[in-house]
């Protein structure tokens, strides 16, 4: 367990200390232009934004994602590492934190690629395991000229 935690810093951390930590660094208006997510343009509360998050993987990845490599500067890690979630993902010990980055097109760029190829992956295998299922199916495919299958 102090391996996990030694590796990535958001172990433990829960939503909303994240959430304080960039709001209070970059502003909620910054936030949704950068993260591209409504819910930060019309910041309602700590509180509902946080379970907003818990509830929309996508969108919670997002943030860690940002928290991870803009606020804490990580260097951006290869695809393999970004299709595996945040909170799972192991950063070098070499690798320190640094200064908030400055918000520019090719950071939301880079956000937004962060979030597409975790989106990639997850749908990827829900589409395999979708198939999988269907292949098990010894059902007939509906014809709707013959509803009853008679």
């Amino acid at each position: 367990m102090t391996d996990k935690k030694a590796s990535n810093p958001l172990y433990g951390m829960k939503l909303e200390q994240l959430l304080t930590e960039i709001s209070d660094h970059y502003g909620w208006e910054l936030l949704s232009d950068a993260l591209q997510i409504n819910r930060f343009q019309f910041h309602t509360g700590m509180k509902s934004t946080a379970k907003f998050l818990r509830s929309n993987q996508w969108a919670r990845e997002k943030v860690e994602n940002f928290y991870l490599y803009q606020y804490k500067n990580f260097p951006y890690p290869d695809d393999k590492q970004l299709s595996i979630p945040p909170r799972d993902r192991q950063i070098p010990v070499d690798q320190q934190a640094g200064d908030p980055a400055e918000i520019t097109q090719e950071v939301i760029l880079l956000i937004d690629k962060a979030a597409n190829v975790r989106h990639y992956e997850v749908s990827k295998s829900a589409e395999k395991s979708k198939k999988a299922t269907s292949e098990r199916t010894d059902e007939p495919p509906y014809d709707p000229s013959n509803p009853w299958n008679k």
